[in-house]
């Protein structure tokens, strides 16, 4: 412990006498999706007239800089020339300490403290039950350490001191036994074990008041790093290998192909111009859901995506993308040729493919519209109806406007997805990430790991309708305050039901029903309001940053025959951080 607390003090010493070098740009450097880089080219753009950039996201500095580069700077009024500047200054920022023309360096703490409190910690006692999850809620601690080396290559990595998604004070259910698996015990294509535990009440998420503070170490999370990258690239191209979090459509609050609700671990080649990008993108999946390794197999699961984005004109931009998901027991790298099409990989048990189209349009300075749809199965010619249809569109309108000493964004945003959409026999679009708990799950002593299933693309899945509008005001003062409100129809197919009529998850994906489906349905409005702010002007050093958000959700059960509710629940969810990176 005493050399920890020594390395730390020489690291702080370090980083209090440094000096900020100007840094030339990198090629190479990927920025998370929480930069601001994101939603001010986007900002300026519509401003411009002109539709939104790349969808698929992170960059590179060198793709962020050729996006930029087709603005017309000396045309911008006061607001889009302050965007334009503020997007310029983060690029050329670099990194921390510059040694020589060939090698930068970046390292920091970031300390961060949340308050969180809620209504009611009875019914609303799981991560699902806030609109604030877990992957929104930040770290006790971070360190990051990032460098370059000449212009075409750069890495991080970090390590979080974080309370665990599986905590040892979690109440934990058995999935054998419960109403979360098939008849033939299934969740989705995984089949959990006799070791295999679901968190049924987290501790975390059920406290009427707590914080992100601990010192117990039995509530540390061993998942670490959370975004790690190595990335290789020129001025027009990129490879990277990446534990990161990586947004494929142009949907606000989820995409159909890939959502940026968690980390993903992916290996990605984008080639990109002014007018066409490629993209290739390779994701690794876990498919161990027992705690019991000695239960793992040999199969393998990777999500393959290759997506061709066109912009002729700079009002309009169309992306295509065919993706399979591919299931293994032997590797075989026959299948990995991007120019293929996917959907020839007609073997059932071991591939399922999934067509993605997307639209943006700006129809005047200021507004979008945009559209993206997903399908996943639909009745070929000379094909049987043994096969339900599984489809997805998401749609919306946005229109941005300077406000002042900033701007105001706003949409309305539409989805819709069929039951079965990301639902398949032997091979489907569920993935599963395992957690560490110092918990004894099954009441003896020790602990093991807990599997979370989660949907790749829209976070709500199939059989869902959603409505979503939302302002946001982005200060150039460097503040932001949004207001949202959401209202859902979910039906009776989840990842836990099976798709089948049978019941039986090796049966045919033939679950019938128009969405929603089910005699009663889930039906629930989440009411928002969110608040940013860098409080620069009054600490100059270090960063300091303030974080608000207090939601309103509302749920309940309807019958569709008597056109009644029941079962009604709400809660009142607050959420308040300051962060200090040093």
């Amino acid at each position: 412990m005493r050399k920890v607390i020594i390395l730390l003090l020489v690291f702080f010493a370090l980083v209090s006498i440094s000096t900020v070098f100007a840094a030339d740009s990198v090629n190479a450097i990927i920025y998370p999706l929480e930069s601001s880089i994101y939603d001010n080219m986007d900002a300026l753009y519509s401003l411009c007239g002109m539709v939104k950039p790349s969808t698929n996201r992170p960059w590179s500095d060198a793709q962020a800089r050729r996006i930029l580069s087709r603005v017309d700077a000396v045309s911008l009024s006061r607001v889009a020339l302050s965007l334009y500047d503020e997007i310029l200054k983060s690029l050329d920022e670099g990194l921390r300490w510059k040694f020589s023309d060939d090698f930068q360096l970046s390292a920091g703490i970031n300390f961060g403290l949340d308050l969180y409190a809620h209504s009611n910690p009875d019914q609303f006692n799981t991560e699902t039950d806030w609109e604030r999850s877990y992957h929104e809620r930040q770290s006790l601690m971070k360190v990051y350490f990032e460098f370059t080396s000449g212009d075409y290559f750069y890495t991080t990595s970090d390590i979080h001191y974080k309370w665990s998604r599986a905590d040892y004070n979690d109440h934990y259910g058995k999935y054998i036994g419960s109403n979360k698996l098939s008849k033939d015990g299934y969740v989705g294509s995984y089949k959990p074990d006799d070791t295999s535990y679901y968190v049924d009440r987290s501790y975390w998420f059920t406290q009427r008041l707590g914080t992100n503070f601990f010192t117990n170490t039995m509530n540390f999370s061993f998942i670490w790093p959370k975004r790690a990258v190595f990335s290789l690239g020129g001025d027009r191209w990129n490879f990277s290998i990446n534990r990161d979090v990586l947004s494929m459509g142009n949907a606000n609050f989820g995409n159909l192909l890939v959502d940026s609700h968690d980390f993903s671990d992916f290996a990605r080649l984008t080639m990109f111009g002014d007018y066409f990008n490629y993209d290739l993108v390779l994701m690794f999946l876990n498919t161990l859901v027992s705690d019991n390794e000695q239960h793992a197999t040999t199969e393998g699961r990777m999500f393959m995506i290759h997506t061709l984005q066109f912009r002729a004109w700079d009002r309009i931009s169309f992306t295509a993308s065919e993706n399979v998901m591919y299931k293994y027991e032997n590797f075989d790298p026959l299948y990995l040729n991007p120019a293929f099409i996917y959907h020839n990989l007609n073997n059932r048990a071991m591939f399922n493919a999934l067509a993605y189209l997307e639209v943006n349009a700006s129809v005047l300075p200021g507004l979008e519209v945009y559209a993206q749809y997903a399908m996943d199965q639909a009745r070929a010619p000379h094909e049987g109806d043994n096969q339900s249809d599984a489809s997805g569109i998401v749609a919306g309108v946005q229109y941005t406007n300077a406000l002042g000493n900033g701007v105001l964004t706003s949409y309305a945003e539409f989805a819709s997805t069929t039951p079965l959409l990301y639902r398949r026999d032997i091979v489907d679009f569920i993935r599963v990430n395992r957690y560490w708990s110092h918990s004894a799950l099954d009441g003896s002593f020790g602990g093991g790991h807990v599997p979370f299933f989660d949907y790749i693309g829209f976070p709500y899945g199939g059989d869902c309708l959603m409505l979503e509008l939302r302002s946001t005001y982005t200060s150039l003062a460097n503040w932001k305050a949004s207001a949202f409100a959401r209202a859902v129809e979910k039906g009776n197919m989840n990842m836990f039901k099976s798709h089948s009529n049978s019941g039986y998850n090796d049966g045919d994906a033939n679950y019938a029903g128009k969405t929603p489906s089910g005699a009663v349905i889930k039906q629930f409005v989440v009411c928002g309001l969110e608040f940013d702010a860098d409080l620069d002007e009054f600490f100059k050093w270090p960063g300091v940053k303030l974080s608000c958000e207090l939601d309103w959700i509302g749920r309940c059960d309807y019958e569709k025959a008597s056109k009644s509710r029941s079962n009604m629940q709400s809660d009142v969810q607050f959420t308040m951080g300051i962060s200090v990176e040093v």
